[in-house]
């Protein structure tokens, strides 16, 4: 069975799973304030994870709905809601949406696996930012991601073909991926056995790429740095992270303002995260939703 709620109802079924976790339902009560009736509320036990999804129109630019869907049946219901709430705080507090990403003629066909990729990393720089928040809502650092599923064996994978560059296991962006997935999740858990993950992406992955150790150690420092958690200068960072990795970079980014009161309103910005009212298509794929998996 599948429960659906938008605007103040969507918030008073969040606010009720938050039961016990005040700092949590209040931070449920802004972002309902933020986005009114457009704020959308899923829950099922058919989910196999849960999600947030920040949904645009293009033309013109505009906020269709921000969403949260809750995978009912698991031990995190709290805190699964308060990281989604967490991520779509982010767009509240200043942080831009990346919308457009320019796609090179001859990768069209790999396009929404690159896509993928870029919202990954999007996904992974917003833990970065709101983790010490996560634990300032009263939740044990350990429960801030859903458990992994079984580990992967990089041996098998050094064993694939290396020729097929772009291919989901084998392309230099998606070992780079494999690698900071382990190591931000170590950053974040305090856990070993995710440093081990990290070494072993890093140990296989440099087997094909063995560049790819010099561009591990520029992310860390990346990461270390932090200018990324200032909006104003989060579009060029991420832009930078993505570069890093090989990842195609956001060419057009969306800011959300409020006009009034729970209606916020989106505007572009280029790729600097500067406003803009020009915007040039060509060879540009525009993504409609972001959708991220905790």
């Amino acid at each position: 069975m599948m429960m659906n709620a938008i605007g103040g109802n969507a918030h008073r079924e969040i606010s009720s799973r938050l039961r016990g976790y005040p700092a949590a339902q209040r931070l449920s009560q802004e972002v309902y304030e933020f986005y009114g009736n457009s704020l959308s509320y899923i829950e099922s036990r058919e989910f196999t994870s849960t999600i947030y999804a920040l949904h645009l129109q293009h033309d013109p630019i505009a906020l269709k709905s921000a969403e949260i869907q809750l995978q009912l049946g698991t031990d995190r219901i709290a805190e699964s809601l308060a990281h989604e709430l967490l991520h779509l705080r982010m767009p509240m507090v200043g942080f831009p949406l990346g919308e457009l990403v320019e796609i090179p003629f001859q990768l069209d066909r790999y396009a929404q696996f690159i896509l993928g990729m870029c919202h990954w990393v999007v996904n992974i720089v917003h833990h970065e930012i709101f983790f010490q928040r996560f634990i300032a809502l009263g939740f044990d650092k350990k429960r801030f991601l859903a458990k992994p599923a079984m580990q992967i064996d990089y041996g098998n994978l050094v064993k694939g073909r290396p020729d097929k560059v772009h291919t989901e296991k084998a392309g230099f962006p998606r070992w780079c991926i494999e690698y900071v997935s382990h190591w931000v999740t170590a950053r974040h858990s305090g856990s070993g056995n995710y440093l081990r993950y990290a070494q072993d992406a890093l140990d296989r992955g440099s087997q094909l790429h063995p560049e790819l150790k010099q561009t591990a150690g520029e992310i860390g420092r990346w990461f270390e740095a932090g200018t990324f958690k200032d909006p104003r200068q989060y579009p060029r960072q991420v832009n930078l992270l993505l570069n890093l990795m090989r990842i195609p970079r956001f060419t057009g980014w969306v800011i959300l303002e409020l006009s009034e009161p729970g209606k916020p309103r989106a505007v572009r910005l280029d790729t600097d995260g500067i406003r803009t009212g020009i915007l040039d298509k060509a060879a540009l794929c525009e993504l409609a939703a972001v959708y991220m998996r905790i």
